[in-house]
């Protein structure tokens, strides 16, 4: 069927992407730099917390085994 004048063409592939991304980029709640650093703060205190806890259950590890096996620790 032919096209009406004046009828604006629907953009498709990557471009209808690309729009559609930035728009909804738009509506996005951006952190303040205030709670990124309050979140990154956060995340390398779990880091060293959770690192820590299981360096102990390692060491605790082994000292058990080390016992029941009556070996030395090397």
């Amino acid at each position: 069927m032919a096209k009406y004048i004046g009828e604006k063409k629907e953009k498709s592939g990557f471009f209808k992407w690309f729009l559609e991304t930035k728009s909804e980029l738009k509506k996005v709640i951006w952190p303040t730099k205030r709670q990124v650093i309050s979140n990154v703060n956060t995340v390398f205190l779990m880091i060293v917390v959770f690192g820590v806890l299981v360096w102990g259950f390692d060491v605790g590890l082994m000292h058990i085994l080390n016992f029941v096996l009556d070996r030395t620790p090397k």
